[in-house]
């Protein structure tokens, strides 16, 4: 008998996800149970494809709230993650007792000070903890920009101490500021030890500049590659950030301003003469930044590739770094732009083999704790 379209592709589904599956033995596993039932043609292509970009690949239950209340009223709900209720999935982190700990106790278990934790318990449990809710949130777009901004931000998690201060710059600069503002979300990732750790900027002292973080945060946090900056303007952001550090020793993990490391003199950065003002020097340059033109048109076209297509239209990249500059970067606000109005142009994207088996997963409504699926993930 032949196949139809969609049940080639749900067939294709099962195969690909029956790798995965049979690592989530023995976690519990349901493939169907007390969901809503929703006939796959309820939801038309364009409704599966506006899910498939808002989610990580539309559950059972995603296309019944889908079908019942519209794609704006979709869009508005996902927006404002915070009034979802999310409990079952905080249930299931309730294991991962590293997620919300301080850098210093992160860094007492990953140098096996506690009994029955070893060096690898810290970043397993926030990888394992980001596919539980990748898998099981209901505040699915709220997931959807954690690992865009962490893709944006991104930190090696296996250089240096980023492999238990990642924990923290998830919780605290992430998460915390996804669906936020990009000022924020910017100044918490400027004064983040982890982000310090990973770009070396524990090493840039005026004696001897470091410019790794200050050409990040120029090319690829805010301004992008084509943002209109020189070389030389690299070299002087790097100087406005001498002294940035983190500290040691009880308070391991915290920011903290190091003024004999300062470079003090008068620094010339994108037209602006910074007057030597120590901490607030690097301040008046990352708001300076936030707000350029340059980084509208930049976040603007990154998040309508991620939504709408791999060539993103310009119409709606022009309107959302529009809404970028009226709103002082409001993330919620740009996104509705792109969303609502970039969803019905939207166009066919490849999934990153994860993400693809994901989809499967979640279309299958596969439960498992994230570890076996994490080290089949870890083979692929």
């Amino acid at each position: 008998m032949p196949l139809s379209r969609r049940d080639f592709l749900k067939l294709g589904a099962l195969v690909t996800a029956s790798a995965a599956l049979s690592s989530c033995a023995p976690v519990y596993r349901r493939l169907a149970g007390d969901l809503p039932a929703v006939p796959w043609t309820t939801l038309s292509a364009n409704d599966f494809t506006a899910l498939n970009r808002l989610t990580f690949g539309p559950r059972v239950e995603e296309r019944a709230r889908f079908a019942e209340i519209g794609l704006q009223a979709y869009i508005e709900e996902q927006l404002d993650f915070d009034a979802i209720n999310d409990f079952d999935c905080d249930l299931q982190l309730n294991p991962f007792k590293t997620l919300t700990m301080a850098a210093n106790e992160l860094e007492a278990i990953s140098n096996q000070l506690f009994e029955n934790y070893d060096r690898e318990k810290v970043p397993d449990e926030l990888r394992q903890a980001t596919l539980v809710r990748q898998l099981y949130s209901k505040r699915q777009l709220h997931e959807v920009m954690v690992e865009f901004w962490n893709d944006h931000f991104n930190i090696f998690v296996e250089k240096g101490n980023c492999f238990y201060l990642k924990t923290v710059d998830d919780l605290d600069v992430i998460r915390k500021f996804a669906m936020g503002s990009f000022r924020d979300l910017v100044w918490a990732s400027a004064h983040s030890p982890a982000m310090m750790v990973y770009l070396d900027n524990q090493a840039n002292e005026k004696s001897h500049p470091n410019e790794n973080y200050a050409r990040e945060l120029m090319e690829l946090h805010t301004l992008g590659v084509d943002g209109g900056y020189t070389q030389q303007d690299v070299m002087e952001l790097a100087r406005c950030l001498t002294g940035w550090n983190v500290k040691e020793h009880f308070w391991l993990g915290d920011f903290v301003f190091k003024e004999d490391l300062h470079d003090t003199g008068t620094k010339n950065i994108l037209g602006l003469t910074i007057q030597p003002s120590g901490i607030k020097e690097a301040e008046q340059v990352i708001e300076y930044l936030v707000t350029h033109p340059s980084a509208a048109h930049f976040i603007a076209t990154k998040l309508t590739r991620r939504f709408i297509a791999d060539d993103p239209p310009q119409v709606i990249v022009e309107k959302a770094a529009q809404t970028f500059i009226k709103t002082n970067g409001d993330i919620r606000s740009v996104l509705r732009v792109i969303l609502l109005d970039g969803l019905p142009l939207a166009q066919p994207k490849y999934k990153r083999p994860a993400n693809f088996v994901l989809s499967a997963l979640r279309m299958l409504n596969v439960e498992t704790d994230g570890a076996a699926l994490h080290e089949s993930l870890l083979r692929m």
